[in-house]
């Protein structure tokens, strides 16, 4: 028996056998009444074929991030490949979404907040996910694989990120009509901190407001072994505004400005890698993420077939790049100019899209049915601001326009205990070169793709269901592919297929009647052909697994998570070595005094990765062979509800508590050592 065989018969057979307690329950027919069962930090979702996971506004709260990587990096099958920091925190799913140490994005993954579409293009060794403030967000839900993503793209086959942001209703009770919650918190590794205001205002039962605030700033962090890691400080003032009007029962308005900053002074141009030659090249850079949306919902509590939604999408990725000493250090003899010092780079994407959620029945079959019609423009631009140059755009990232529009329709049919989920989206593309050298103004180049996925669940008893997913994903070209005219890669889209397979339990009352476990096991295979994302590299074979488990008892909770992943290249045994390594979560917990005191002890193992070795340690670090390691980590959560200290809430969390000294496989950079966050927050 293979490794991966034996890894898959040891995960399934802690899935599946809580199963027999199960069947004992079923026969015995004692009713034991009503019963109040808790939740764990982190529900399993076990009642969907697709391969998902949510982080809540809870578990966001306990966690304290200081990125969003932080806490996206706690799901199985996802790595960061720049570790921790928020400068091209490039979101790696499954082997899928980016290039360590060389481009942020492939198209592969998605990004999306509150319905908005980010993460256009590739910047060399600049690009990645947008800089995103923690504290913005209710909810985040990380979707590994195909899955749901075809009602945003036609190319996600590693997976989709959606966050959900914040609501004034969030932090309002009962009858109020303001409310103005203020945080602060600390620190120690890097010596920051964070404040945030958010002022909540719903003068009336039609319009409510949310207005947000925040300033976080942390000083480069020290690893496990004390040494200091350059150029990982950053500071990130952050804002946002949303509101909501409801002219009546069936007609709202709703719109959202969100706005990111990060400005770096004296950094290498290199944001992955310090150390080669790119890191010679001193800048300064800002980086600034907007996003907003204006939308006009109609959704009749009358008519079950009209749930609509019109929407106006705008979302703009800025890096601006400048040096006073534009120049590459080849060797102590040879220093080459080079345009990347002052450059200006801008991709904005505005949008439209249509939306009907229909409910209905067809004879015993209820259907859920979306259908969604899009069409928008992307533009990029990377204008050189440097005089030297001819103006245009940088070489490395050629400029224009893709004019796109898509329609896409998913049916969730249920019956019984059978559900059947059917997606389909087409999507058709003209990009168009705009300021690039070598290629003719006006240059265009046509594609399109009909995309689509088949999902099916089926429950075997109240507790235990088996469930599989068929997809087929094109990752259209995109207006980095605009290199050299008519070459191979601007004409060829990316193509996939996966199978997803897996079982899920979700079991009440297994030993105890205030008890319940859930857990869920993925099997997945994925090939990806016409490859032109990576190098040297036209066909992918991925197959991997994927654990999540949940058990509550009481006041007692506790989490664990899985993944292991192995890959091929080029239809040969040679290692596909962009897979994240194998390893394996657990948490417990416990609530205590109405839930108003929690605290959770977590351990991470990462299994020694080395299957892979690179030998270019210099230009992709991120792939070297990487050490197993185990860190531990803990989160203290006090909400008094009586006495001195009502309605503050009172957080402590401590990472690496032993101090350990790692580099998790596919980060470029040492992970921080032992670090402790306190917060105070109040809500007026």
């Amino acid at each position: 028996m293979t490794a991966p065989s034996r890894a898959a018969f040891v995960l399934a057979s802690l899935a599946i056998s809580p199963a027999h307690a199960q069947d004992a329950a079923e026969f015995d027919g004692t009713y034991i009444g009503s019963v109040s069962i808790g939740e764990s930090r982190r529900g399993v979702q076990t009642d969907t074929a697709t391969s998902v996971t949510v982080i809540n506004e809870e578990e966001i709260e306990e966690r304290q991030a200081n990125t969003v990587g932080e806490l996206i990096e706690t799901v199985p099958g996802v790595s960061l490949v720049n570790g921790i920091s928020p400068h091209s925190a490039a979101i790696n799913i499954r082997g899928l979404g980016s290039q360590p140490g060389s481009y942020g994005t492939d198209g592969m993954v998605s990004v999306v907040i509150d319905g908005v579409q980010k993460g256009q293009e590739e910047i060399y060794r600049n690009g990645g996910l947008p800089e995103l403030e923690p504290e913005l967000f209710e909810q985040v839900e990380v979707i590994r694989g195909p899955g749901d993503g075809f009602r945003y793209a036609s190319g996600a086959v590693g997976g989709t990120l959606i966050f959900e942001t914040r609501d004034a209703s969030d932090f309002l009770e009962g009858d109020d009509t303001f409310a103005l919650r203020q945080k602060l918190s600390y620190t120690s590794n890097g010596n920051g901190g964070l404040t945030s205001t958010i002022m909540a205002w719903k003068p009336d039962d039609r319009l409510e407001l949310l207005g947000f605030f925040g300033y976080r700033a942390l000083g480069d962090y020290e690893d496990g072994d004390g040494d200091t890691v350059k150029n990982t400080g950053f500071e990130q003032p952050s804002a946002m505004i949303k509101g909501t009007y409801h002219f009546n029962d069936a007609h709202s308005l709703t719109g959202l400005y969100s706005y990111n900053r990060s400005p770096q002074t004296d950094v290498p141009y290199d944001a992955y890698i310090d150390g080669n030659i790119f890191s010679t090249l001193l800048v300064d850079r800002t980086i600034t993420d907007e996003t907003a949306f204006l939308s006009y919902g109609y959704a009749p509590a009358d008519n079950d077939l009209i749930d609509f939604e019109a929407r106006l999408n705008y979302s703009q990725e800025r890096i601006e790049i400048t040096s006073d000493d534009p120049y590459i250090v080849i060797n102590p003899f040879v220093r080459a100019r080079t345009d990347l010092a002052n450059t200006d780079y801008k991709t904005t994407r505005t949008y439209v899209t249509l939306e009907n959620t229909a409910l209905f029945a067809t004879g015993p079959v209820t259907h859920e049915l979306l259908t969604g019609l899009e069409a928008g423009r992307r533009t990029r631009t990377a204008k050189v601001t440097d005089s030297y140059y001819d103006s245009g755009n940088s070489l490395s990232a050629p400029g224009g326009d893709d004019d796109y529009w898509a329609a896409y329709v998913t049916d969730k049919m249920e019956l019984g205990r059978l559900t059947l989920t059917p997606q389909l989206r087409y999507e058709s593309q003209v990009l168009v070169s705009r300021d690039n050298a070598g290629i003719k103004d006006g240059t265009e180049y046509k594609d399109k793709a009909w995309t689509g996925a088949f999902a099916a669940r089926y429950a075997l008893t109240d507790a235990f269901a088996v469930f599989g997913t068929l997809a087929y994903n094109e990752n259209l070209p995109i207006l980095d592919n605009l290199t050299v005219e008519d070459s191979g890669s601007i004409n060829t889209s990316e193509k996939a297929v996966t199978q997803e397979l897996g079982v899920s339990l979700d079991q009440l009352g297994l030993v105890a009647q205030d008890d319940a476990l859930r857990a869920k096991l993925t099997w997945y295979q994925t090939r990806i052909w016409d490859v032109t994302s990576y190098v040297d590299t036209d066909q992918i074979e991925i197959e991997g697994y994927e654990l999540e488990m949940s058990y509550v008892h009481g006041d007692w909770f506790s989490d664990l998570n899985a993944s292991m992943a192995r890959g091929t290249i080029n239809d040969t045994s040679a290692d596909y070595k962009y897979l994240p390594g194998d390893s394996l979560q657990f948490s417990v917990g416990r609530r205590m005094m109405d839930d108003q005191f929690s605290v959770a002890v977590e351990a991470l193992h990462a299994w020694k990765q080395d299957r892979t070795p690179d030998s270019d340690a210099v230009n992709y670090p991120g792939t070297v062979p990487s050490d197993a390691y185990t860190i531990y980590g803990m989160t203290v959560g006090y909400t008094p509800e009586q006495g001195a200290l009502a309605g503050y809430e009172l957080r402590a969390s401590f990472d690496n508590l032993l101090d350990e000294e790692y580099r998790p496989y596919l980060s470029t950079r040492e992970a921080p050592g032992r670090s402790v966050t306190l917060s105070i927050a109040k809500t007026f």
